[in-house]
């Protein structure tokens, strides 16, 4: 599954600020659900709720936060550059400042994994990571991820 199928421009956000993994979640709720409070407030209680399970940090400074919420009729993905790193009690140690965050309907079986591993194999080559830390605007980090 290519980036440009589940991430568009639009949903990439850069120079964000953010001073701990709650806030981050407080802006991600926000953003997913644009103009619906009760949508933001689902969803930042879900992924609160999923990271008491085990940090979704995956090392090297980078998260992804990703929950199931009933009320999404769509699978829907959001991209965070923060401008410092936040703590995720990631197993590296190192604070977070990459940010993929993946929200599907509950009635989601695979999709939501498509786009987890995705995000993964782009992950796992470590010059891609340096890549889109060098990069200043949404535009950049949507080429980049596009040849992927």
């Amino acid at each position: 599954m290519k980036f440009t199928e589940f991430l568009s421009l639009e949903s990439i956000f850069v120079d964000i600020e953010a001073d701990s993994k709650k806030n981050v979640f407080k802006i991600l709720g926000n953003l997913f659900a644009k103009k619906n409070a009760s949508l933001a407030s689902t969803i930042i209680n879900r992924l609160n709720e999923r990271e008491r399970l085990g940090s979704t940090s995956v090392g090297n400074g980078v998260a992804i936060p990703h929950t199931k919420v009933g009320e999404l009729k769509q699978t829907m993905v959001i991209f965070l550059k923060l401008q410092n790193g936040v703590d995720f009690a990631a197993e590296d140690d190192k604070n977070v400042d990459l940010v993929f965050s993946i929200i599907a309907p509950e009635s989601s079986q695979s999709e939501h994994l498509l786009i987890l591993s995705s995000i993964s194999n782009f992950l796992r080559k470590k010059s891609n990571v340096d890549d889109i830390r060098k990069l200043e605007s949404a535009k950049e980090i949507y080429s980049l991820l596009s040849k992927s």
